[in-house]
């Protein structure tokens, strides 16, 4: 397992071993060697897998008081991911943006967030299927959405008009979170 420090304390990019030949290729998605190797010592509550069409933008979700560890995979496709720092001090509102792949083995196809961050990816460059391990279990009632569109935040999505789910184009801005 490679690991990629990022500017964001606690956000790791991780490029998973893989293993080609002529049958295709095999590439664990969660070792708990490798992960321990990363200092990664949660027990997963949840995994979940996200079908997106291409053209969208997922996010930007948290859960508060109870924020999650996030383990995000790319399976197929590439992902316009994001990750927004959400933890009290000097970071706050700090993000940064990355693109995973499952296409090719050189490049990241996994993000670790830690505890305190919003999460959000976009699909410009067609489907992607994703996985998630979360360290605390989806609850409706502490979920909340960051706007994709915050002025603050000016992310730079690669999508002009994407699409959007009801609840993620109803968002609230980073000074509105509670």
């Amino acid at each position: 397992m490679k690991l990629v420090q990022t500017s964001l304390a606690g956000v790791h990019l991780l490029i998973p071993p893989r293993f080609d030949d002529q049958r295709g290729s095999f590439r664990p998605l969660f070792a708990q060697r490798f992960h321990a190797e990363a200092g990664y010592t949660h027990t997963w509550a949840e995994m979940n897998v996200s079908e997106t069409e291409a053209g969208c933008i997922r996010g930007l979700h948290l859960q508060n008081p109870e924020p999650q560890a996030k383990l995000i995979t790319v399976i197929s496709g590439t992902i316009f991911d994001v990750a927004v720092d959400l933890r009290p001090g000097a970071n706050f509102g700090k993000w940064e943006s990355f693109r995973l792949s499952a296409e090719h083995a050189e490049e990241p196809s996994q993000i670790y967030l830690p505890p305190g961050f919003a999460h959000g990816l976009a699909t410009p460059e067609g489907p992607a299927t994703i996985a998630y391990l979360v360290s605390t279990p989806w609850n409706p009632e502490t979920e909340q959405v960051l706007r994709w569109d915050d002025p603050t935040l000016n992310i730079p999505w690669p999508l002009a008009a994407p699409k959007l789910s009801p609840r993620d184009s109803n968002g609230c801005e980073l000074r509105e979170l509670t």
